[in-house]
């Protein structure tokens, strides 16, 4: 199965919510694209509320902190994010799930 989201909606350094089943979201660095599980598997809060900063993304509900590139939990190894392959196209991308 694909997602295929236009990259106008991908907002330089900004979470996007891109499916809500299953709860994707993406972000976009101003040089790659990456696309994950939205939702922290320490208590279910939303990430695309979260922040981001140098390829870490930290949940705002208990501070998790997440590698964007991999998906793995940085402050908690072995709770870590789906993350998804993502083909670059010119105006889109394709996320495989």
């Amino acid at each position: 199965m694909e997602i295929i989201v236009a990259k106008e909606k991908l907002e330089k350094n900004k979470l996007v919510e891109i499916s809500t089943s299953p709860k994707i979201i993406g972000f976009f660095d101003g040089e790659k694209y990456y696309a994950f599980s939205g939702i922290c598997p320490h208590a279910k809060w939303p990430l695309e509320i979260g922040t981001v900063s140098t390829k870490t993304l930290t949940c705002a509900g208990h501070g998790w902190e997440f590698n964007i590139e991999s998906g793995a939990c940085v402050s908690n190894p072995g709770r870590d994010l789906k993350s998804f392959k993502i083909k670059d196209e010119k105006d889109k991308i394709i996320i495989i799930l």
